[in-house]
Parts: structure tokens; sequence; C-alpha cells
């Protein structure tokens, strides 16, 4: 179900007043949950965190990939980036995640029609009767991918890094 602004304005208030999730959310008829995302939300980014999304919103490959890196990097739970970056669903990041280890970024690249994000190489054709517009963009598009994954190992190979010397000073 949604809820407009002014009944999460009020919701929030509420609670704010000293009220216990509990029983803000006894007297709204929500579950406290629910009272506590709103409230995160909206200390995490005041009333625009907590306003209804009008419309499907839609995020670029680099948002995505930024969202992801970012979460690997600090450890962050998906709930806990989707606050950092205004996602409405924690789920999403999830997703996201998947379709990159998947795919690489072609995973987190639009699959509507009309859009502008880079199209994937044309593999259907043999390099020699590809014009050059053809291999000008196959080139970016794996240059794109080469950093990218080059971005990737490099977090991945800190981590690891950093998990060793966490079981290394067990000792």
């Amino acid at each position: 179900m949604h809820y407009d602004l002014d009944f999460k304005i009020k919701v929030i208030a509420y609670y704010r007043q000293g009220h216990t999730k509990g029983a803000t959310g006894e007297k709204f008829g929500l579950d406290d949950k629910m009272v506590s995302e709103w409230v995160k939300q909206y200390q995490s980014g005041g009333i625009n965190a907590i306003k209804p999304k009008t419309g499907k919103t839609k995020y670029s490959a680099d948002f995505k990939y930024q969202v992801i890196a970012l979460m690997l990097a600090e450890e962050l739970s998906q709930s806990e980036t989707a606050l950092k970056f205004n996602i409405s669903s924690p789920s999403l990041i999830s997703h996201w995640y998947k379709a990159y280890r998947l795919h690489g970024m072609s995973g987190l690249t639009s699959k509507y029609k009309g859009s502008t994000l880079m199209k994937p190489p044309i593999a259907s054709k043999p390099d020699d009767e590809k014009t050059p517009t053809e291999l000008k963009r196959e080139l970016q598009y794996l240059r794109a991918e080469n950093a990218y994954l080059k971005k990737l190992d490099a977090l991945l190979r800190e981590r690891e890094q950093a998990a060793t010397k966490q079981g290394s000073s067990k000792d």
C-alpha cells in the first residue's frame, strides 16, 4: 500500500514526540518496521526521502555500479546502502548485484527500448565485415567493461587482504 506524504509526516511527527515505534504503529495502523523505515529515511534524506515516488525511477549503469562498489567497499547491508543513495527498495540493489556478478557491466544496462545507454558490441558478424563505426562502438564498450572489471578486481583483492589481515591478527 502507498501512503501520501502528509500521512508519513504525521506518523514521523508522532514518533518524534517521544512515542515508541510500536505505539506509533498501533495508533496509525502500521507495522512498527514501516515506522522505523520512514523515520530512518527521513533522518537520512529529509522530506524528499519519504516522498512517494512518481513513476519508475531509471538508474544508469554507472550509478548502479557505484552503489554496488560502495556497498562492497564499506561492507554495508542492502538496507543501509539503499538509505545512503535514497533508493526506495533495498531488494533492487540485490538484483543489480546479481546481474553484475552474472553479466558484468552489461547486466547493469537498462533493457528498455530507446535507452541511451551504451549498447553491447555487435558480435553477429566477423570483424572484417563491420563498419568503422561499429568497430569503434565495440571498442568503446570493451574498454569500459575492462575498466569496470579492473575496478571490481581491485576492490575484491582489497577485501581479501583486509580479511587476511584480520585472520592473521587472531593468532
